[in-house]
């Protein structure tokens, strides 16, 4: 597994455009195709958006972990 560190993970994060995800997130009914995902996701979901409300997170960070927690919640819930 490649080492990962704070410059490697921004760099990928600022070349992210949010606003064409989301524009490409469907959240339909997929939450049966992944029934293993959901249910890790009940769990470790918690421990993401605990993460996402951390002040020292860059706030390009934040706004990725926040459509991926939508996009979680919308397919879980």
């Amino acid at each position: 597994m490649k080492e990962l560190n704070f410059e490697i993970v921004n760099a990928e994060i600022e070349a992210l455009d949010l606003t064409q995800f989301e524009k490409e997130i469907s959240v339909s009914a997929q939450a049966d195709a992944f029934p293993a995902v959901c249910q890790v996701w009940s769990k470790v979901g918690k421990i993401v958006k605990l993460v996402a409300k951390i002040p020292l997170i860059p706030s390009k960070w934040r706004a990725a972990l926040e459509l991926f927690i939508r996009t979680m919640d919308g397919i879980c819930n």
